[in-house]
């Protein structure tokens, strides 16, 4: 028996769609779809992961009606799947369907009752809000150094909408008017790309000739029309937290409100840096979003240290992520051992019996040290085979 035939996915041919390392983005092209769903397929929602994705969602339907709707913080080190949390927290929280064959982000994973049923629980509460909607990205993205413009381009992009404001302004100014079809149709008519064209706001002729036969009165001709595109959708540098939450409420609210949203910002610790003008505009920006959204929206933050910890410019943060979920590699263990690790069942017991025929050699491998073999080993031996406890330890 080769090691190759123990495993329930041959190793030889099988590939880990996103290389082990996932990524909070909008999946949007084939292919992100395609590792979404190996991600969703492949969720193990136990230990950490089941509780941190527990708490977060009782605080938030325990907060629905307060005044103050509290953020969460995610922290662990490189590798130990915060990302990934974060990404399928995101994807559940909307039940994300896949239009090739119907199936849904909670129908795909084996999820844990009281998560399900929290999940539920979000759904009615989603349903006398205006539905549900979620936004996830990774920071710096977007904004520069402005942390408002980086949040900003996230959550247009989850709306569909340009990530660039000046882009996103004009597009919600043609809805408004209800001339966004009109003037997308005439570019395209045009043979013109309206996305790439969009990207060309104050310049492009096609655009301007396009709002101009939708809004004759807009301007007097062409050379005017670029000019009053550019006076109305400035570009900005930065924004007032103020017009931050303003232009939140616009491009999330439906029918007068705004639905059960969450909002997932990863490495926010990195955007961070060593800068105290980003530590407080995070801080601004958490508290606002926290509170002058009528509760409607949960902010969940990610960073490699938990903001209990000794980094200054974090622990100001604390006031405002108290909802702490700290991640070990305790789970990434379990993960390892299900997914890349899953034996055949009825290859277990051949295992076990070739472990114990060696077990005294095994025991002896650096006996006395910290590291050395343990009486624990025994419950996942077989499942971490071929690796070793001890070595996992010494690797460690």
């Amino acid at each position: 028996m080769k090691n190759r035939e123990i495993f329930q996915r041959d190793p030889a041919t099988t590939k880990l769609l996103n290389d082990g390392v996932a990524t909070v983005t909008e999946s949007a092209t084939t292919k992100e779809i395609e590792t979404l769903r190996y991600e969703l397929e492949h969720f193990v929602c136990e230990g950490q992961y089941k509780g941190g994705l527990t708490r977060i969602l009782e605080s938030y339907l325990g907060n629905a009606d307060s005044t103050v709707q509290p953020a969460a913080w995610v922290s662990g080190f490189f590798g130990s799947g915060k990302s990934h949390l974060l990404k399928m927290f995101r994807h559940l929280w909307v039940d994300t369907q896949f239009e090739s064959d119907g199936a849904s982000a909670r129908g795909l994973t084996q999820l844990p009752d009281e998560v399900s049923d929290l999940l539920r629980e979000l759904d009615t509460l989603g349903k006398r809000c205006g539905g549900l909607h979620a936004a996830a990205g990774t920071l710096p993205s977007g904004g520069g150094e402005s942390v408002r413009l980086a949040v900003l381009s996230i959550i247009l992009r989850s709306k569909g909408l340009p990530s660039s404001l000046p882009q996103a302004q004009f597009c919600i100014w043609l809805q408004k008017n209800n001339m966004y079809e009109k003037v997308k149709s005439s570019v395209e008519s045009a043979g013109k790309d309206f996305q790439s064209e969009l990207h060309d706001l104050y310049v492009s002729p096609v655009l301007a000739q396009a709002l101009l036969d939708a809004d004759p009165a807009f301007a007097p001709d062409l050379k005017q029309a670029r000019v009053a595109l550019r006076a109305q959708f400035p570009v900005v540098k930065d924004v007032s937290t103020e017009e931050f939450i303003r232009i939140i409420q616009k491009v999330l609210s439906t029918n007068g409100g705004i639905p059960c949203t969450v909002i997932v910002l990863d490495e926010i610790q990195l955007f961070i840096g060593d800068s105290p003008n980003r530590s407080t505009d995070v801080m601004e920006i958490a508290e606002a979003i926290c509170k002058q959204l009528d509760s409607r929206v949960l902010l969940i933050g990610a960073g490699q240290t938990a903001l209990a910890g000794s980094v200054p410019l974090l622990q100001r943060l604390r006031d405002r992520f108290t909802i702490p979920v700290e991640l070990s590699d305790a789970d990434v263990e379990t993960v390892t051992r299900r997914v890349v690790l899953a034996k055949k069942a009825d290859k277990r017991k051949a295992i076990e019996n070739k472990l114990s025929s060696y077990a005294g050699e095994i025991d002896r491998q650096l006996s006395g040290t910290r590291i050395g073999s343990r009486s624990e080993d025994r419950a996942i031996i077989v499942d971490d085979y071929p690796l070793l406890p001890v070595r996992r330890r010494f690797w460690e």
